[in-house]
């Protein structure tokens, strides 16, 4: 396995790992708040991982 085959596997993972997140967090008072706080960290990964070369970005 290359090294961008297991950047891309645990990103996956983590989204859903995020994912997982946000509905326990959906389930509890105050919850948006961190749903708000998972879906921001999930977009700067995001933007981490395109700027990789190869992958998408530059």
């Amino acid at each position: 396995m290359g090294m961008f085959d297991k950047v891309n596997e645990m990103k996956d993972k983590a989204e859903g790992l995020a994912e997982q997140a946000k509905d326990m967090a959906g389930k509890v008072p105050g919850g948006e708040a961190v749903t708000e706080k998972i879906d921001e960290a999930t977009e700067k990964a995001s933007e981490l991982t395109d700027k990789i070369p190869g992958q998408g970005g530059e």
